[in-house]
């Protein structure tokens, strides 16, 4: 039977409406998951991001006894996030602590000097880690421990705001360099081993608050 063009065009017509559209096709869980997985890691690098244009300071002075001396400095210690990595549901995170300080040390003086502090760690966050997360207040004890009588501008008890990372078994990777050694002109490896906890600066409690809800979504993208 011969079809005239009418027909023909109404049935062409019939067959692409009826056709599945491929792209109408709904998302495999896989594919859903991987999705998932990728907005939760560039939320967790941006809110990283963030962070590392602020940072967090305090000003202090202080003075104590040493060695017969008497030492005075004052000074600001600034802390930041330098930079993160995300590799599959590992962690690469550097941070420092920048100690600017002038005074005295009996009766020499002491110029402007410059200490830093550098941490990098490197650990696979699990959906355990991130529920323990939490945001802490406590002093730089190497920069001010107890016994340097800091005391620090705007009422403030000379803490700065930190972000705690806790686990059950030593996976942290840790490294600290440092410039603050006495006669000595570079930077030194402090520590390189294998830890249980360390801590990141953060600008504020909310910041931190933050960095943990992406943390924590973060973790359990990873964990399916």
């Amino acid at each position: 039977m011969r079809m005239n063009g009418y027909w023909k065009s109404l049935l062409v017509s019939v067959i692409v409406v009826t056709m599945p559209n491929p792209r109408a096709v709904p998302q495999s869980a896989a594919d859903t998951a991987t999705l998932r997985a990728a907005t939760a890691r560039n939320d967790l690098i941006q809110s990283f991001q963030a962070e590392n244009k602020r940072g967090t300071s305090i000003f202090y002075t202080q003075a104590y006894r040493l060695h017969g001396r008497r030492v005075e400095f004052h000074g600001s210690i600034f802390g930041e996030i330098l930079e993160v990595q995300v590799d599959g549901c590992e962690l690469k995170i550097k941070s420092q602590l920048v100690d600017l300080y002038s005074g005295s040390i009996g009766a020499e003086l002491v110029g402007q000097t410059q200490n830093r502090y550098t941490t990098s760690v490197d650990f696979p966050l699990t959906p355990k880690m991130a529920a323990d997360l939490k945001i802490v207040a406590a002093r730089p004890i190497v920069q001010l421990s107890e016994g340097t009588n800091a005391v620090c501008s705007g009422g403030r008890q000379c803490s700065l705001t930190w972000l705690k990372v806790v686990s059950d078994r030593r996976v942290i990777h840790l490294t600290e360099i440092t410039n603050d050694v006495a006669g000595y002109e570079g930077d030194i490896k402090d520590f390189d081993g294998s830890v249980a906890q360390f801590f990141l600066p953060v600008s504020s409690v909310d910041a931190g608050e933050e960095i943990i809800a992406r943390m924590r979504t973060f973790a359990q993208s990873c964990a399916h």
